[in-house]
């Protein structure tokens, strides 16, 4: 194996920009293989399943615009490809907040909310939308955009699929009403999660938090129920306040209770998936699902990615 790894790393790599991995994204199916994934890890727990496709690693190199790089070596392919990790890790952000509404939402209409960064919001929104049955309605939320900033490409989509489409100023216009609210990435929306509050939500509502930094506490408080993506990851991220709440002994040894100083977690994606948790919610219980992978960079999609593009010609190879 460790020879035909280095067969390939002396021949040449496929390189691919943020632009081309959301079109690789396009053609294949981003939700089923984090599913596939998350079921996955839990089969592999019990010493069954299969491994990853390929494996990844930092690449020596970076991007033209200083970008962080990854590279996925694939066994017996004919040379590795090598992705940004950011576009990367904001594919797995979209396909997890997909499965999470896939398995959540107990209302058969969506109406939408997504913010954050115009450049993070956008795509994940077409990858959500593509994947997440009827949804009527999306409001955008993103600082200094308007209508006119929309990727004709993302409101093309949203046309097509009977979508309607607004761009709002605040968080609370954009929830209004919204049964999915989305919080992207959080580098450019830390206000926009402090206006954020439990009273603008529509009762029943799912809330993702997709933006891997804590949401205010107040909010967290409020919620009726809190999921993960994936309950091994917690040990992974002692820092993030919903882990720590989760983790924290009752007082006095007790019985642990639910109250607004003890948040515990009530189950994750991949118990869902696999049958091993069902919902049971009110119909107007609110619940938070907190995606502790959003910064895990997976070889699984990755691979997906890379089979996409050498199929349809996507990205550029050139000599290791």
């Amino acid at each position: 194996m460790a020879r035909a790894r280095q067969a390939s790393l002396d021949g040449t790599v496929l390189q691919l920009r943020s632009h081309e991995v959301w079109s690789a994204l396009e053609a294949t199916d981003p939700v089923a293989t984090m599913a596939e994934y998350l079921i996955g890890r839990v089969v592999r727990a019990t010493g069954h399943g299969r491994r990853s496709p390929g494996r990844l690693s930092s690449w020596r190199e970076l991007g033209a615009d200083g970008a962080e790089l990854v590279l996925l070596d694939v066994p017996d392919a004919p040379g590795p490809c090598v992705v940004p990790a950011q576009s990367l890790r904001d594919s797995v952000a979209a396909a997890l907040t997909a499965v999470a509404a896939r398995e959540l939402l107990m209302s058969a209409g969506v109406t939408m909310a997504v913010f954050g960064p115009a450049g993070v919001a956008q795509p994940q929104l077409a990858v959500v939308a593509r994947h997440v049955p009827d949804i009527s309605h999306v409001a955008l939320c993103s600082a200094s955009m308007g209508t006119e900033h929309v990727e004709p490409r993302l409101a093309d989509q949203l046309e097509l699929s009977g979508i309607g489409l607004s761009v709002v100023p605040t968080v609370a216009e954009a929830v209004f009403g919204a049964n999915l609210v989305i919080a992207t990435d959080h580098t450019a929306t830390a206000n926009d999660l402090a206006e954020l509050r439990i009273d603008q939500l529509a009762r029943g509502a799912l809330l993702v938090n997709a933006t891997g930094t804590d949401l205010p506490s107040d909010l967290v408080d409020q919620v009726d129920q809190i999921y993960v993506d994936d309950m091994g990851l917690l040990d992974h991220y002692p820092e993030r306040d919903v882990v720590a709440a989760h983790q924290a002994e009752p007082a006095g040894g007790g019985v642990v209770t639910r109250s607004a100083t003890d948040r515990r977690i009530t189950s994750d994606l991949a118990q869902l998936l696999t049958g091993r948790h069902s919902v049971r919610r009110g119909t107007g219980d609110i619940v938070l699902v907190e995606l502790l992978g959003v910064r895990e960079l997976n070889a699984d999609l990755a691979y997906r990615i890379y089979e996409v593009a050498t199929h349809t010609g996507l990205g550029v190879r050139t000599a290791n």
